[in-house]
């Protein structure tokens, strides 16, 4: 509980990544991309199977993966240790060295972040081979490579990702933090998003594209490196609040949160990984709910006309979400029944006392069927994002919110805005990037 209580309050919730003209309008199609692109989000035990070699060179492969090098280049002859990190050196280069301080690895020096005991392993000739038969190019090359990086002074770390194959930029962001020493990461599971919250910059796109598993955990594999070459703490939870529904793209959620979360993989813990949804159907929670990750709900309103108001998409009543929530809830172990339900708050829009007071009795009804559930509200002053109709809301009105919710028994924290002046907070981030001229928008 400790643990998502930090992810609950520092978590850069909902980010909702806007890519706004960057993509033609007749774009419209969706790429429904669920193949494996790369090793990179194979399931540990095929990566064995596919090198045919025991279990130890499957773990040096991921030896390098999980500090951001990939093995391809890693553990060939014929590249030269600058080659590693080269793309943020490049990047930081292009902008004038911003982003602070880079450091520099040499192969030796990346030893020293592996396994002891796999520092000499080595991949060999023949695993190396096989691994680019079944891996293709390397992650840079073929799913993802960094295209901008900007720093606020707080510290919280914006990286433009371009995606290899279509062209599209995603934005993810590193949230340091001094309190625990570590960095969670926000990441989108979508280019775009279909929901089409009044509220929500990424609403005014539609949905582009689905990201693969592959390019979903290349934001994780690319920030893991900026972490090192930029000594920001290291990132060690993962929120999909970025852009995009992830019940939308779930089957690429779903197994890439299986690969954060394995122990032989990202390693993170199941508490450190949290999944969001708006909920498009009650069906939702329990498609997510097969990662073993927390679940988190993007409630906003309880009240049917505001909630249809702030998320139009809604085709379901209040009460028939919450149904499919507690289903889903019932069926986890104790220790995911801790879960976070999240509020934007809006000046003179869901920020009353009567609205608050309608919340907690929304949630004191979750908390009196589900044994062993632990909800938390985490509330999320709005950022401006140029719509006019919507403020933030006072201060004074959000602690008085929160009074009204922790009176009456219910959990709840305020996130703390990070890195505004950047566009890096909550809502606020947007590029204009488009896809490269010689390549066509990814769709089916």
């Amino acid at each position: 509980q400790k643990a998502l209580f930090i992810t609950a309050l520092l978590a850069p919730i909902r980010c909702n990544l806007a890519l706004i003209e960057q993509a033609p309008k007749s774009a419209t199609k969706i790429r429904e991309s669920e193949r494996i692109q790369s090793p990179l989000s194979f399931q540990f035990d095929a990566l064995t199977q596919s090198l045919e070699q025991g279990i130890g060179r499957p773990r040096a492969v991921w030896d390098c993966y999980r500090i951001g090098i990939d093995p391809l280049w890693f553990y060939d002859e014929s590249i030269t240790d600058s080659q590693l990190d080269g793309s943020v050196h490049r990047v930081l280069k292009q902008q004038g060295g911003g982003g602070g301080e880079a450091k520099s690895f040499t192969r030796d020096s990346l030893k020293m972040l592996i396994t002891k005991k796999r520092r000499e392993q080595g991949l060999g000739k023949a695993a190396l081979e096989t691994l680019r038969k079944i891996g293709g190019e390397p992650i840079e090359e073929s799913i993802a490579t960094i295209r901008d990086i900007s720093v606020a002074r707080d510290g919280t770390t914006k990286l433009l990702v371009h995606l290899v194959e279509s062209g599209f930029d995603v934005e993810t962001v590193i949230i340091p933090w001094e309190e625990t020493g570590r960095s969670t990461l926000c990441i989108s599971s979508q280019v775009g998003c279909a929901q089409g919250c009044t509220f929500c910059a990424t609403g005014k796109m539609g949905r582009l594209q689905n990201l693969s598993s592959d390019e979903i955990c290349a934001q994780v594999f690319l920030a893991r490196k900026v972490c090192r070459v930029l000594d920001i703490y290291p990132v060690d939870g993962v929120v999909f609040m970025g852009m995009g529904e992830p019940a939308d793209n779930a089957a690429n959620v779903v197994r890439a949160a299986d690969v954060l979360t394995s122990q032989d993989q990202f390693g993170m813990a199941q508490r450190k990984v949290t999944i969001s949804t708006v909920a498009p159907t009650p069906d939702a929670f329990m498609e997510l709910g097969q990662a073993n990750t927390m679940l988190a709900w993007s409630v906003h309103a309880t009240t049917p006309e505001l909630r249809k108001e702030l998320v139009p998409t809604t085709k379901y009543s209040m009460n028939e979400l919450r149904r499919g929530y507690l289903d889903a809830l019932k069926t986890r172990p104790m220790k995911l029944r801790t879960t976070m339900l999240e509020v934007v708050l809006i000046d003179e829009i869901n920020d009353s006392e009567k609205d608050a007071d309608h919340l907690a009795q929304f949630v004191q009804e979750m908390i009196d069927e589900v044994p062993g559930m632990k909800p938390m509200v985490n509330l999320i002053p709005f950022n401006d994002i140029g719509f006019q109709k919507f403020r933030k809301p006072k201060m004074e009105q959000v602690w008085a919110f929160q009074k009204r919710l922790t009176s009456r028994g219910i959990k709840c924290f305020i996130r703390s805005t990070r890195g505004d002046e950047e566009s890096a907070a909550c809502g606020q981030l947007a590029t204009k990037r488009k896809p490269a001229a010689d390549k066509e928008p990814a769709v089916n």
